[in-house]
């Protein structure tokens, strides 16, 4: 068989995180360097009822050729309804058979399908027939490693890419990633799991033979993983910026509270951070938190430029 070629505009791209990987976030990502990114997993059934919701959850029109919607669910007939009808929103379709949180999996969906692997080559073999792109993102296994007979399932059912995280859906996200896995070479193979840095994702590839990695929890609040930039203080305000503006305009005043979820990954190795948190955490009004940034990170200059001066001295 020779190997399927990548549709993919990249070989580096934003995993799908539910609550993290919206528009805005998608946005600034690809502006540091992403190539490719998911949306938030949407439910088949929520699309096969036109509930409006899944508006703010589809690609948008000037992101579509590079944003593949994934979809969830444990119904072959809901799943591939669910394709048809959004796959021209994005530019492929995904399976997620790896979410591991227990309200997806107690329904057979996310990594739950790994636990019926028959019925995980049915709903891939409906939802091939109707989707002109199709990958699937999944774990090594249900409760051990399984990947080889994963693998082959999907590639015999004719995917044209697999994302595998690699822990199994038992170890959530404890333990280490599991990098040097099965990989005969038949579709483009991306990591998911453990990438924290541009070197991670180098190793990836360059060691581990892969035609790519996705990142995940690596990515918050540092979208720059994607070139291995090393974003200067102004670069980080501005992209913090950025983000509390863009989420003002999709969520209006509850984007402060969303924003949350990222103060964590901004401050990531800063002098003071831990106190910093605390107080930002609790602020609600838009034009408060950026007062607060700029404070804060003009003490932070502060410490740095003293540090560099006291090693200059020394």
């Amino acid at each position: 068989m020779v190997k399927k070629a990548s549709f993919l505009p990249g070989n580096i791209g934003l995993a799908p995180m539910a609550g993290i990987t919206d528009y805005t976030f998608r946005r600034i990502c690809f502006a540091r360097g992403a190539h490719f990114a998911f949306t938030e997993m949407i439910s088949a059934k929520s699309i096969l009822m036109n509930l409006s919701v899944n508006e703010t959850y589809l690609p948008r029109e000037d992101e579509k050729y590079k944003v593949g919607v994934q979809l969830f669910g444990s119904d072959p007939y809901e799943l591939s309804e669910a394709a048809s009808i959004v796959q021209e929103r994005g530019l492929w379709i995904d399976l997620n058979a790896g979410c591991p949180v227990n309200k997806v999996v107690k329904k057979g969906a996310g990594s739950g399908l790994l636990r019926d692997l028959h019925k995980l080559k049915i709903i891939v073999r409906e939802m091939r027939k109707v989707a002109k792109r199709f990958t699937v993102k999944t774990r090594i296994g249900w409760d051990k490693y399984e990947f080889e007979k994963i693998y082959d399932i999907l590639v015999s059912e004719g995917v044209d890419a697999i994302f595998i995280h690699g822990r199994t859906a038992k170890q959530m996200y404890s333990g280490e990633a599991v990098w040097d896995i099965y990989n005969p070479g038949l579709v483009p193979l991306y990591i998911s799991g453990d990438v924290y840095s541009h070197d991670d994702f180098k190793r990836a590839t360059e060691k581990y033979g892969m035609d790519g990695a996705i990142v995940a929890r690596g990515a918050i609040g540092n979208p720059w993983i994607f070139s291995g930039a090393k974003p200067s203080l102004n670069e980080r305000i501005k992209t913090v910026f950025e983000h509390i503006d863009g989420l003002y305009s999709e969520y209006g005043t509850h984007g402060v509270v969303e924003f949350r979820k990222f103060i964590a990954g901004y401050t990531k190795d800063l002098p003071y951070a831990r106190e910093f948190r605390n107080v930002a955490m609790k602020i609600t009004d838009t034009d408060e938190l950026k007062r607060a940034f700029i404070e804060y990170f003009r003490r932070v200059e502060n410490v740095l430029e003293g540090i560099y001066a006291q090693n200059e001295r020394g």
